[in-house]
């Protein structure tokens, strides 16, 4: 009887360590192939946790916080409170198919938690349709209705509540800085082009990571698809399918696909690279990490600005003449322009970035108001692209680093 209970408790105690912490990561592709038994391997809670529990168990104090646009979303912004110092707050906004996450997902070298360990206090926005923010007073995000937003209203409803509820919360710590990356950059732009004296009013520096303007030059093969996004975007409105493929918990499916086997996790991360381009810095280990955070929802509509983009365009969506007509006055939708700017804005892109080239990066620099540009940054390694800024093995020398030397700079440190 005590031998039977014996091995019952050691069974159990077995079953148990591996159900709790079973390993999830592993520092080459072949060391996947036996996981679950592998000394090589180890667990990472970065790639199971959502966000709020990432910075919990890393260690970082952490608030949540709802705030309601102007046409009815809630949107949830998470944050690190900074020490009790004059250092201004630091407001993070992620890009398309992503959320938040992609700040905090490299353990103690994520940009998030360096910046907080620098002093700074750290909001982390996520915008309408992550699935951090699926909120909404009338609509839920089963209904097609919900999904019926582009950049525009993320730029000019979004990005002004949440930098509102920032402003709230640390009036007296000064201007925000702004840090966004790719379709955070964009809003960025378009926000401070729209409503430049309120941008001005409530952010002190824009930094630019991979800035999303007109994409003119962008390499990545997937440009030739984005004219079908407008006949995609049609045919599921009127499949009502949009809610199902919109949906940040399309990763439920995503997720386990990509992360099956060896070959499968190389496969995916080189259908993705196509787009990101074709070299990078993101290690085996850190791929669970990486699938664990995106896709992270966002709407067709959303989306169709690369089409835009990729023309040439900077402008309000396009709804075809009729509708134009009755929305902006005009048969095309306006340009945002960003002469108006009056934020000095920092700009750091990557050479061998597919989707945002070093071409475009420049070119929008020199469209810039002369004085608004506080300097540009090129990151020239061969193995780093669009998502090596966040998930990159070197994103810490190469970009974090930096960007607390410009901070020293904009705040006055040194």
């Amino acid at each position: 009887m005590i031998v039977l209970c014996a091995f019952l408790f050691t069974l159990f105690f077995i079953e148990s360590s591996l159900c709790t912490n079973p390993n999830n990561v592993c520092p080459t592709f072949r060391d996947y192939l036996n996981i679950r038994n592998n000394s090589n391997c180890w667990y990472d809670f970065a790639a199971e946790m959502k966000v709020p529990d990432i910075i919990k168990k890393s260690g970082y104090p952490f608030v949540e916080y709802k705030v309601k646009t102007k046409d009815g979303y809630i949107l949830t912004v998470f944050r690190i409170p900074g020490v009790a110092s004059k250092k201004p707050p630091i407001f993070m906004l992620h890009g398309v198919q992503s959320t938040s996450g992609i700040f905090v997902g490299l353990g103690k070298h994520s940009m998030a938690f360096l910046l907080h360990d620098a002093g700074y206090d750290i909001w982390l926005g996520n915008y309408r349709g992550t699935e951090y923010s699926e909120g909404h007073e009338s609509l839920n995000v089963t209904q097609k209705e919900y999904w019926n937003y582009s950049v525009d209203e993320i730029a000019l409803n979004d990005v002004p509540a949440m930098l509102q509820l920032v402003r709230y919360h640390t009036l007296d710590k000064g201007k925000i800085i702004y840090i966004g990356h790719s379709l955070g950059t964009t809003a960025a732009l378009m926000y401070a082009s729209e409503y430049p004296d309120a941008a001005a009013n409530n952010v002190g520096l824009f930094i630019l990571l991979t800035p999303a303007y007109k994409l003119s030059n962008m390499r990545s093969p997937y440009r030739f698809l984005f004219p079908l996004l407008y006949p995609v975007l049609d045919i599921t409105n009127a499949l009502n399918i949009i809610p199902f493929i919109s949906r940040g918990n399309a990763r439920n499916v995503t997720r386990p696909l990509c992360l099956s086997s060896p070959p499968m996790m190389i496969a995916c991360l080189n259908i993705l690279n196509l787009f990101l381009g074709p070299f990078t810095q993101i290690s085996p280990e850190t791929i669970p990490v990486y699938f664990n955070q995106i896709p992270g929802g966002t709407s067709l509509k959303t989306i169709s600005y690369l089409a835009e983009a990729t023309r040439g365009q900077f402008r309000k969506y396009n709804y075809g003449v009729g509708k134009n007509r009755f929305l902006y006055g005009s048969d095309t939708p306006p340009e945002y322009d960003i002469k108006r700017i009056k934020v000095p804005i920092y700009i750091m892109y990557a050479a061998r970035d597919w989707t945002i080239t070093k071409e475009d990066s420049l070119n929008l620099y020199r469209e810039l108001p002369k004085e608004v540009r506080y300097g540009i940054y090129e990151i020239s390694n061969l193995n780093f692209n669009h998502y090596d800024f966040l998930f990159g093995r070197d994103s810490k020398k190469l970009v974090t680093d930096k960007l607390l030397e410009v901070l020293k700079k904009a705040t006055g440190e040194e």
